[in-house]
């Protein structure tokens, strides 16, 4: 017959959590607090601006309490720039995937990556717009130039004229003016006229503008 204390050890052992799944579950109620206020916080700077949204109406929105927000921020423009950290690395990537169409892209490439682009858009329509709205009078928050001049740096490793850019006023002007007319299109495509407009041409335009950046010369058929 086992003793007592044998008899509790058995039972202490059947009850131990396997290792680390505490530590799993604490990191996915932390990621799950943050989405939420990351949400609300979107939500309510939309719905009523920025400036007026307050702390204690984001922590509502999101179902946590005052305490939670402050173990994840500090103050609510915080959220704006956990919001833009990700839209700013979706992005970056969507620009990568042009590297990856080859040093002489063909102009259905270029068109199929256009449409991916506008695509991740308009998935984060409503922060991509929020952004926008917010983020013009402060550079603080979002270093816009800078942010280009690093994917103007990452695909110049691919195309020569984006690595000319580096040393050409001009060339780095016309790489500012394709992203420029993108950001355009994004405003466009989140707001109340996209249907209104033609995306396969708008496709089409774009991938032609981007082509004569690289090469100069007329559109392709």
């Amino acid at each position: 017959m086992s003793s007592p204390k044998r008899a509790l050890q058995v039972v202490a052992t059947k009850e131990r959590a396997p290792y680390g799944s505490s530590s799993t579950k604490r990191s996915q109620r932390k990621a799950d607090t943050m989405r939420r206020l990351l949400e609300a916080g979107c939500s309510l700077f939309s719905e009523y601006g920025y400036e007026p949204t307050t702390i204690d109406q984001i922590t509502t929105r999101a179902g946590v309490s005052r305490a939670a927000f402050y173990l994840h921020f500090e103050t609510k423009s915080d959220i704006i720039r956990a919001l833009v950290v990700s839209v700013a690395s979706r992005l970056r990537g969507c620009y990568a995937h042009l590297t990856e169409l080859g040093p002489t892209p063909s102009l259905d490439d270029v068109i199929g990556w256009t449409r991916e682009f506008l695509e991740t858009c308009r998935s984060d329509g409503a922060t991509v717009l929020l952004l926008q709205r917010t983020l013009q009078p402060d550079s603080k928050l979002f270093d816009e130039i800078a942010f280009y001049e690093d994917v103007i740096a990452m695909l110049g490793q691919r195309y020569p004229r984006f690595a000319a850019a580096a040393t050409d006023p001009t060339a780095f002007a016309e790489a500012l003016l394709f992203f420029f007319q993108l950001q355009a299109l994004i405003r466009q495509l989140c707001g109340p006229s996209e249907s209104r407009l033609d995306w396969d041409a708008i496709s089409r335009a774009v991938a032609n503008g981007f082509l004569r950046f690289l090469e100069g010369g007329s559109d392709r058929a």
